[in-house]
């Protein structure tokens, strides 16, 4: 049954003009002078809106105009990628600053004084800013010094998403902060991951936050300071994160049209528009005390939905214009937050639900809706009570339907790699079924397995009881899968439909190989992990690790107490996997062909058995292909330096020309004037020149350094817990310096 709409009826409190085209996504709303709320909005002109909220009087006024309150344009000489108001650690207590992200710099900026806070250049990107309290290194060393004041409040950072790399900075511009990800960052949130437990002041007011990540390679990552304590797979690009107020609760918006929440890492719910959801906001439009989500479209449809999704879609109205932002603040400074709609023709709304005295029409027809649904469902029990009726008075009577399968009929399922077709084979047979009892057909349902379509039909041409579902399985991550089987006689009319969910693992196609060494059907594996585990590690937890994780059977005893060895093989490219234990040394090895094998299997190994483990290993190819990113983001950066002083040796004859050429056309010298004029023509093409040189250099340099930065997060995926931790932020400090010689040893034993 569709949602019903319009369950109430909003209208515009408040409109402003801002004379401007703005861009989609680039607002936000501080208080820059400590309480009064300013909208802040980019521009396509390079320039930055600054409009500050008027007195009580007018902003409660429909008529509120460009003139009522004024509006201050910031000039930064910059296309915008992101922008965010925040607290900053060394301005005044309440006091906002304006952080105005760039391609290659964040600026942090005090719009009270029109002065700069910091300016920090930023080589990796800014593509998504946020503020706030996160966890940083000095909490993860043990936090001595917080110890001796409980109730002292974590200083706020800005963090800021770039290409494959998220760094944090203080009021200073120092960093603080730095982790990889796995593609370029679309997506930034901080929000408590669990609700806060403990007695630390901090902790129960909720001030340290985790940091939620989404990239271009459909991944949400939540971090920890800078470690990733878990994530989860997309279906498409997640290009904005809201946090609901509910810890660990959160919306998302894709690019594929789709919006939805999430539980951690459970998804609530989702749908799917024709239209791209542009920008979002949580607001409590009703005053239930309950969160709503306010979604803005690229077609300038503008739904307010229920968090739950009880009660769908609440209102709906479409504007003239695309919708650039959603916002939702107490603009007004009544006590009542408000959602405010900009477009991209700079138009702003504020939108309230209709007064008691306004909405009697308004209650009536919600009344109407609602006895509208419940005739609905009467009408839906009163069809499926009469079948039931029918079918108990034929039961009675002794006549049955033969076309149904009998009582007890069940359906069960299991796993089978496909060394052929190097596919999972997902097979659905019949348990305690008639011999004319067939599976007629699946559904099955998965973002991860059928991108895009989300779900896919399966039947077969020879009627059978069992049926057999080939899927491709992407490597490296749990499946969440929902299959619907439906199954009856062959002649049937009428048909069961049996419900199923279940987990794919990560190494499903990873095979058991029983026979010895010599007998081997793949080569040895060229690269290997070994992973050095604590003194007080429990080998025996192994065990079970092992017949989880790899489908093992459950009679079968590995014998982890003792030195072991087991072979895999991998059934979509029957490559070797072998894992060998030797409790007296504590050493766990891993031998594979790849580094994303060996990766996988850590993190496996990291969520439910060992909390902290260092590593050695060795992947010869891989390696020397990090050492050729390393030589070519050495060569291209001589290259840029190059570049940039041929540039400033071109640049400064133009002075000199221009005063010349000047000098020749007020002493009407027009023949000597326009040979100065033609010299800065030839000048000006050197200029253009040599900088689309200079651009093509940096699109080389960054491609380099995302390839240095995927293997520096394939080489913290070696590691767990701390290791990882201090792995990675000894790698981002060699890219930072420009001395990335220590790269090769850092990942093979985690030491410089």
């Amino acid at each position: 049954m569709p949602p019903k709409t319009d369950n109430f009826v909003m209208r515009p409190v408040f409109q402003l003009q801002l004379n401007a085209k703005l861009m989609e996504g680039l607002a936000t709303i501080g208080r820059f002078d400590g309480s009064t709320p300013s909208l802040v909005c980019a521009t396509s002109t390079q320039q930055v809106l600054v409009h500050t909220s008027g007195d009580q009087e007018v902003m409660q006024s429909r008529k509120a105009s460009l003139s009522s309150s004024p509006i201050r344009t910031l000039s930064f000489g910059k296309n915008p990628t992101a922008i965010t108001a925040g607290r900053i650690s060394n301005g005044p207590d309440g006091v906002d600053a304006l952080y105005f992200g760039a391609s290659t710099s964040l600026t942090a900026y005090n719009v009270q004084k029109n002065t700069e806070y910091f300016y920090k250049k930023v080589e990796d990107g800014v593509h998504a800013v946020v503020c706030g309290s996160v966890k940083g290194p000095r909490d993860v060393a043990g936090g001595a010094d917080r110890g001796k004041n409980q109730n002292a409040e974590d200083p706020p950072w800005v963090i800021v998403g770039g290409n494959c790399v998220i760094n944090g900075f203080d009021g200073n511009g120092d960093e603080v902060l730095s982790t990889v990800t796995g593609g370029q960052v679309t997506a930034l949130m901080l929000m408590p991951w669990a609700k806060a437990k403990g007695k630390s002041a901090a902790a129960a007011r909720g001030k340290v936050k985790s940091l939620v990540a989404a990239s271009e390679n459909f991944e949400l990552r939540v971090f920890d300071g800078e470690e990733a304590i878990t994530s989860i797979m997309t279906a498409e690009r997640v290009h904005q994160l809201l946090y609901s107020g509910t810890p660990g609760r959160f919306a998302y918006l894709s690019d594929n049209g789709t919006i939805g929440v999430y539980n951690k890492n459970e998804r609530v719910w989702r749908a799917k528009g024709k239209h791209r959801p542009v920008s979002a906001a949580f607001c409590d439009v009703d005053f239930d005390g309950v969160q709503e989500l306010v979604v803005g479209w690229s077609n300038g449809l503008v739904e307010v939905r229920d968090g739950a999704e009880k009660r769908g879609v609440m209102f709906k109205e479409t504007f003239s214009a695309p919708v650039s932002s959603v916002l939702a603040d107490d603009y007004r400074q009544n006590g009542q937050p408000l959602p405010i709609i900009c477009t991209v023709d700079g138009v702003v709304r504020g939108i309230q639900q209709t007064r008691a005295e306004e909405g009697v029409v308004v209650t009536r027809k919600k009344e109407t809706v609602r006895l509208d649904t419940l005739l609905e469902e009467r009408q839906a029990l009163t069809v499926e009570l009469e079948c039931i009726e029918e079918q108990l008075a034929r039961w009675q009577l002794g006549e049955t339907d033969a076309t149904l399968p009998q009582a007890g009929t069940s359906v069960q399922y299991h796993m089978r790699p496909n060394a052929e077709s190097g596919k999972l084979d997902l097979v659905f047979k019949l348990e305690q079924a008639q011999e004319d009892t067939i599976v007629h057909g699946c559904v099955l349902q998965s973002e991860a397995l059928f991108p895009g379509k989300e779900d896919a039909f399966f039947t077969q041409d020879e009627p059978s009881s069992s049926l057999t579902c080939a899927l491709t399985v992407p490597r490296g991550v749990d499946i969440l899968v929902s299959a619907s089987v439906i199954v009856g006689s062959m002649n049937a009319v009428n048909y069961q439909i049996h419900e199923l969910g279940f987990t794919i693992p990560s190494c499903c196609m990873f095979q058991l190989w029983e026979g010895g060494k010599s007998e081997r059907e793949f080569p040895d594996p060229v690269g290997g992990v070994t992973l050095e585990l604590p003194e007080s590690f429990d080998f025996s937890q192994l065990e079970n690790w092992l017949k989880k994780t790899f489908e093992l059977s459950g009679g079968a005893s590995v014998g982890t107490s003792s030195d072991f060895s087991l072979s895999f093989v991998d059934m979509q490219d029957r490559s070797g996997l072998v894992i060998s234990g030797r409790p007296s040394n504590h050493e766990l090895s891993i031998r594979a062909n790849s580094m994303d094998t060996c990766c996988v299997i850590v993190e496996s190994l990291a969520k439910s058995t060992v909390t902290e483990a260092s590593a050695r290993c060795d992947f010869p190819e891989e390696l020397r292909e990090l050492q050729d990113s390393i030589d070519r983001v050495e060569e291209f950066d001589l290259v840029r330096q190059k570049l940039s002083n041929d540039m400033a040796e071109v640049a400064t004859s133009v002075k000199p020309l221009l005063i010349h050429a000047e000098d020749s056309r007020l002493m009407s010298d027009i023949t000597s004037m326009r040979r100065y004029y033609a010299q800065l023509y030839d000048l000006d093409k050197e200029l253009i020149a040599e900088n689309m040189k200079r651009c093509n250099n940096y699109n080389e340099l960054k491609a380099a350094l995302k390839q240095v930065n995927a293997f520096i997060m394939k080489a913290g995926k070696l590691r767990i817990g701390q290791a990882k931790t201090n792995l990675i932020a000894d790698c981002r400090d060699c890219v930072r310096t420009g001395d990335m010689r220590p790269l090769i040893n850092l990942t093979r034993t985690g030491k410089r």
